[in-house]
């Protein structure tokens, strides 16, 4: 997958919805056109005359920003730590809260915003960084990296655990510590929460109250036994023990029913998912189209699926296809897909693909070394590559 770019290459990306990134290998000329010299530039302020904002990224991975609020205060704020390559045209900023994410596009760099996507704003333009001519130094030859970091690193899930959780139809799981505490949740069924002393409550499944302003999903039941409130909010949660990341807060208020107050408590959670769907995947069928090898620029369409990062990338017969995806349970719901661009003799199949996926909502089931996807009256049948 990986190619050449070189420092005089104009970057072509095809925008499908808002944003853009074709495949996922960075290459060392590009890290090196990157970190050499410094990136400026004035961004919006809502209650100041502007930000002004450094950048600096380094060849080794790390960069250095500092931002000054202009008519506020003269203060610098400074962060620093390391940088990676959410794809061959979007870098990242490492950070515990979303990391600013930056669209490399010709001699700019494009502030996204915290899913990705181009910022729609009457001031898009002010979140265009471009370099400090006086600080970049002339390149006679490429500067080898001496140690190219993955992309961001993830600390390893008990996916074993969480496959066999989901195939006994826990759809939920969520624990804390000091004390330590357990929530598994099937939304048909069950919520299952104890702790490791003098809780242990099992309560009929509730449907959600969701905030309308944000993220937040309430679950409160009610049982001769005792009382249970869930709060699930959808936001960057690390274990304070194990070090695992999460997608999501979880709060907990339970009581027993002799039990005057609720005691609290405080975790992080996720929803579960058929974890065999993280690998690689080659289009065998598709409803309404002929597979014809010879006819497909890049052959069979394929896809690679990151559930760490909730990213897919692949192509689609003729461009390189990403984007981002959130998968719960048996749906998978796919952003806006970015790619490359590049006009091939057949489209038909790729465009049916762009459709089919584009910001849509699909049903998965995986069976015998075959992925099915579901869009709407379109089945989509791929088989596993290795």
């Amino acid at each position: 997958m990986k190619k050449i770019i070189l420092l005089s290459t104009v970057l072509f990306v095809l925008i499908i919805g808002c944003s853009s990134a074709p495949e996922m290998v960075q290459d060392q000329k590009l890290v090196t056109y990157l970190s050499n010299g410094i990136w400026l530039g004035s961004l919006p302020c809502a209650d100041c005359e502007g930000i002004d904002y450094q950048l600096t990224l380094k060849n080794d991975f790390t960069y250095k920003q500092k931002s000054v609020y202009k008519g506020k205060s003269e203060e610098q704020f400074i962060d620093e730590g390391n940088w990676f390559f959410a794809s061959d045209s979007v870098i990242e900023l490492d950070s515990y809260d979303y990391g600013k994410m930056f669209l490399i596009n010709k001699d700019e760099l494009i502030m996204l915003d915290q899913y990705g996507d181009r910022i729609e704003s009457e001031f898009e333009t002010k979140y265009h960084l471009r370099k400090d001519a006086s600080t970049v130094k002339e390149i006679t030859e490429i500067e080898e990296v001496k140690e190219t970091l993955p992309l961001k690193e993830h600390m390893e899930s008990n996916t074993q655990l969480y496959q066999e959780k989901f195939v006994n139809g826990i759809d939920f799981v969520a624990r804390g510590n000091e004390p330590n505490w357990t929530l598994e949740i099937d939304f048909e069924k069950s919520m299952s929460f104890a702790t490791m002393d003098d809780i242990k409550l099992n309560t009929p499944a509730v449907k959600g109250t969701k905030a309308q302003d944000s993220d937040v999903t309430l679950y409160r039941a009610k049982t001769e036994t005792g009382e249970l409130a869930v709060t699930i909010t959808k936001i960057k949660c690390q274990d304070n023990m194990s070090g695992e990341d999460f997608t999501y807060n979880v709060k907990v208020e339970a009581k027993n029913s002799g039990d005057q107050e609720f005691k609290k408590f405080d975790g992080c959670g996720g929803y579960l998912y058929d974890y065999r769907l993280n690998d690689i995947w080659v289009m065998e069928e598709m409803t309404g189209l002929k597979l014809k090898k010879e006819k497909l620029t890049k052959g069979a369409p394929l896809f690679e699926f990151h559930l760490s990062e909730m990213r897919f990338s692949g192509q689609a017969s003729c461009n390189n296809l990403t984007g981002k995806m959130e998968v719960v349970g048996n749906k998978i719901t796919f952003g806006n897909l970015m790619g490359t661009l590049m006009a091939c003799p057949n489209m038909k199949v790729e465009k049916a693909i762009i459709k089919a996926l584009d910001q849509k909502t699909v049903t998965y089931s995986i069976d015998k070394m075959k992925l099915t996807l579901v869009s709407g009256k379109t089945k989509m049948v791929f088989k596993k590559v290795d």
